[in-house]
């Protein structure tokens, strides 16, 4: 099996624009109170890109998740519907604010099934949280009757899904409020950090006391309910740090050229993946244009002589270093955290039902997954060549 040295691919890639926005902002301000400055660029950016009326930058996804759950006034005694199969992080900030949470199985393609929500509806739900995983969007025409039907709101953890459309529509611009990630390995990525938007006046102003206080929250929290809390906020500072603002504004600029290159390399992995026998990849819903954050393959036991986790292994030893089954992204009734919280908090109890019921088709699709990394840049297509090269020798060696 070839061994190429184009097996590690590094994310993001440092550019010169990079460089110098890290040197201009050391001598221009590594501290800000209000939203001037780097996060009135990078926040006024984020809107016309992704299409959200209001937008705030903060430390971390988990941040912005929090703030998100924060804005829209869910507290104690409220439930909320989460997806069974997801990064733990799109449902831990729940517990902060005393939410109840009723967990929603998946359907075949890992993204949450609008029927196990619906069917998991009762007078108390205030929300339902989805996840477009790997980047693939839910199926939000669905999800939006839903809701709507019903009057609870719909949220979105969009922290794979950086550029993803819903029938021509951004990701993170259809519900009542969205989550993004930028952590490292995130499409856009600050090292650490996260943004929140929403169309919600109230729930943006909220989000801002909970993370800023003084100059930034003067400036903006007009609402009469709120405004007297301006000063102090609610207590924590959640701001996104003004070098890691300066890391992924130039990214930002050059979004589109990203997301066409990894549109390409999704596309040429896709049909040669396609023509091994026993890998498949996830399907995808007409309406989607994924993001690529990942690419999930669904793997076919019955047809190899070895088992999904062997075969994963014998792939990064040849080469493909990046083929990974995800570990804590994964059914989250595995955590005792969601099983067992009240071990480390009276406040929880027996708030939380875990019914195996609703993790039936997780726990099948975890079981069955692995996924790759979507590449861009001038080398991209070194690694395509690279990864097909192995994933279809390795295929042929152990096929059963």
């Amino acid at each position: 099996m070839m061994k190429s040295k184009y097996c590690k691919f590094s994310h993001p890639i440092i550019t010169d624009e990079i460089k110098d926005s890290v040197n201009r902002q050391l001598f221009e301000d590594i501290s800000i109170y209000d939203n001037g400055g780097i996060y009135e660029r990078l926040e006024s950016t984020f809107k016309e890109i992704f299409d959200v009326e209001n937008a705030i930058a903060v430390n971390s996804g988990t941040t912005a998740l929090f703030s998100m759950f924060y804005g829209a006034g869910i507290g104690r005694g409220d439930e909320v519907i989460v997806p069974s199969y997801t990064f733990f992080a799109t449902c831990s900030p729940l517990h902060q604010l005393g939410a109840e949470l009723k967990f929603a199985d998946c359907g075949d393609n890992g993204n949450v099934d609008p029927k196990s929500v619906e069917a998991l509806i009762s007078d108390k739900t205030k929300a339902v949280i989805i996840t477009h995983m790997w980047g693939i969007p839910c199926d939000m025409d669905e999800l939006i009757d839903i809701c709507e039907r019903h009057e609870i709101l719909l949220l979105e953890d969009s922290s794979h899904a950086h550029g993803a459309t819903w029938d021509g529509k951004m990701i993170g611009s259809f519900s009542d409020g969205s989550a993004w990630s930028f952590q490292g390995k995130k499409i856009l990525t600050s090292g650490e950090g996260g943004f929140f938007a929403t169309k919600h006046r109230e729930f943006y102003e909220r989000a801002v006391l909970v993370g800023h206080f003084n100059k930034r929250a003067k400036k903006e929290v007009n609402t009469d309910s709120l405004r007297d809390f301006a000063i102090t906020g609610t207590g924590l500072n959640l701001r996104m740090h003004p070098l890691g603002a300066s890391v992924v504004m130039p990214q930002m600029l050059n979004f589109e050229q990203m997301m066409q290159e990894k549109r390409e390399t999704a596309h040429l992995l896709k049909t040669g993946i396609e023509q091994i026998d026993g890998l498949k990849i996830v399907r995808i819903p007409k309406k989607a244009n994924p993001a690529w954050y990942a690419m999930p393959v669904m793997f076919d036991k019955s047809k190899f002589s070895i088992g999904l986790h062997e075969f994963v292994d014998i792939l990064n030893q040849a080469g493909a270093l990046e083929a990974d089954i995800p570990g804590s992204t994964c059914p989250i009734n595995e955590y005792s955290l969601f099983h067992s919280p009240n071990k480390i908090s009276r406040d929880y109890g027996e708030k939380i039902r875990i019914n195996k019921a609703y993790f039936g088709n997780a726990i099948k699709f975890h079981n069955s997954m692995f996924k790759l990394d979507i590449w861009y840049g001038e080398e991209r297509f070194n690694f395509i060549d690279n990864y097909l090269s192995i994933i279809s020798s390795v295929t042929e060696k152990y096929r059963r």
